[in-house]
């Protein structure tokens, strides 16, 4: 998985903290996007979730031209960086699984369109169409598994998601990519949902609390490398959690367009615990829409009882990261369910952020259903599965059901480790990412070691700037890397032609490794 979010987030372990510790990351508009549409934000709430440097990229890295690159849809941009990531979170070299990798992207917004000037030309459609933000990645890294772009507006990146596996088990595609992407980036569509009433005067998103009175606005990116489970063990992957079961429906004529229909919710739960095999008793904690609207949240809550609730001692714990990031809209299902993969794995639920007291339309008395006001262990009191639904205006419902990773199949003792390779597009990217290297490495504990060579020389794609760190311990290769970040020679260090071949990887061991390898250059405004 790979994620950015408001707040700085830009990786998986800061994301974590951040729900754990029940921040609230949302903050004011940023001054690039103020200064670009000025009074056009006047009268506004423009409080909400947005991720710093947002226009930030390197074009280089993807072999985009900066002509190109200025005007394409930094929703593109992050898909691209997001995507490279979660191969790597993964260990997964691109080429080893190009030909038969999908991409499945969930994405609404258009917001960029308002930050062009000047003639239209054919990169502005290819540059900022929905059906590019995807097509761009497979193309980009060589992909040649099924692709779409879905909007089906809030739920997304969850549709996304349930196509994805579905994809893989008609066999389709043997990996898929899922998530979505959202940005924030002019007034006009702020001004029009502030227009249906479902912002927050205060700019706060409180979900399920009793002073919960809208959400605000989020961004974020989110994806996901999918296997099937048996392809995962056979490859020995690093398995996170397993998906068991997914499901979309509608909700049907409601008294308007946007009312969301309860019966509709509790029965998409149904039909997918049933198809998954799984009972309404298995589940432990519900990562739910939760947008903190007067209207959603009762209707969700009332569904989640319907079919999850009333367990005779097995509480269910319900939570929604839009009290953390604001609602991210396109990516916000793939939020929602990255948050609950994160719980499952650490074996903790996480506290609600922005929430006090229970709203007052809703009564969860003897339902077992219950909000958690601070990190919760994950026990045997607990259903061992997890569940996560997003919910989109459009009146398109998704819901997906996870259960914990299996054990790992023994893996033996990994030999010793003679070294790892590292690079990078530039040289420049390769001093940074030497340095974090050699940050990460200078704390590493010499068992863990052979685990980290492994992950460096076969799940990483090896790019143009490449060097051999020869080490047999993780202090002599910290001290090697430091020389190379602060460009000094070490006769630990040498470089790597381009199509040299390495030692095979001692064993198939998976671990994050620290930073990712491109600089990043800058296109903050309209092109001229």
């Amino acid at each position: 998985m790979a994620v950015r979010a408001p707040g700085g987030i830009a990786d998986l372990d800061a994301y974590w903290s951040a729900i754990l510790h029940a921040r609230d990351l949302t903050g004011d508009l940023p001054a690039d996007r103020r200064d670009a549409f000025g009074a056009a934000w006047d009268g506004m709430v423009t409080r909400g979730g947005y991720l710093d440097a947002a226009f930030d990229f390197d074009p280089k890295f993807f072999g985009i031209a900066p002509k190109e690159a200025r005007v394409l849809d930094p929703q593109h941009r992050l898909l691209l960086e997001v995507a490279w990531e979660a191969f790597e979170h993964a260990a997964i070299p691109v080429a080893a699984v190009a030909a038969s990798t999908g991409v499945f992207v969930g994405i609404t917004g258009r917001d960029y369109w308002q930050w062009l000037s000047g003639d239209p030309n054919s990169y502005w459609t290819i540059g900022n169409g929905h059906a590019f933000a995807a097509g761009r990645v497979a193309y980009t890294l060589g992909l040649g598994g099924p692709v779409f772009a879905l909007d089906t507006a809030c739920s997304s990146s969850l549709v996304s998601v349930h196509t994805a596996c579905r994809a893989l088990a008609h066999g389709d595609c043997d990996v898929a990519l899922a998530g979505g992407v959202n940005l924030v980036l002019a007034p006009g569509t702020t001004r029009a949902v502030a227009q249906t009433g479902a912002l927050s005067p205060q700019g706060r998103s409180r979900p399920f609390d009793a002073d919960a009175n809208g959400f605000v606005r989020g961004e974020g990116c989110g994806l996901l490398v999918l296997k099937r489970l048996a392809d995962a063990r056979r490859d020995r992957d690093r398995v996170l959690a397993v998906i068991g079961g997914t499901g979309i429906n509608h909700d049907g004529r409601t008294a308007t367009f946007t009312t969301p229909n309860v019966s509709a919710q509790a029965g998409l739960i149904d039909t997918v615990l049933a198809a998954a095999g799984v009972s309404a008793r298995d589940v432990g904690y519900h990562e739910a829409h939760g947008t903190g609207t007067p209207l959603g949240d009762p209707s969700e809550l009332e569904a989640v009882v319907a079919a999850l609730g009333r367990r005779e001692g097995r509480p269910l714990y319900v939570g929604s990261v839009k009290g953390n990031v604001g609602h991210t809209e396109s990516a916000a299902g793939v939020l929602g369910l990255v948050k609950a993969v994160l719980c499952l794995h650490h074996r903790t639920i996480a506290p609600q952020a922005n929430y006090r007291a229970l709203n007052p339309r809703v009564d969860l008395a003897g339902t077992g259903i219950e909000i958690a006001a601070a990190a919760v262990p994950w026990d045997d009191r607990l259903g061992p599965c997890a569940s996560t639904s997003s919910y989109g205006m459009s009146g398109t419902n998704a819901f997906a059901v996870l259960s914990p990773a299996p054990p790992p199949e023994p893996a033996g003792e990994a030999p010793a480790a003679r070294g790892f390779p590292v690079s990078a597009a530039t040289p420049g990217a390769l001093a940074e990412l030497a340095g974090r290297y050699a940050t990460h490495l200078a704390a590493l504990p010499g068992a863990d070691y052979p685990a980290f060579a492994s992950t460096a020389t076969g799940g990483r794609t090896r790019l143009k700037h490449a060097v051999w760190v020869e080490a047999a311990e993780p202090a002599g290769a910290a001290a090697a890397l430091a020389a190379l970040a602060a460009g000094e020679a070490h006769p630990a260090v040498r470089a790597l032609d381009a199509d040299e071949p390495v030692p095979a990887p001692p064993g198939r061991a998976v671990v994050s490794l620290p930073g990712y390898p491109w600089q990043r250059g800058t296109y903050l405004s309209a092109p001229a």
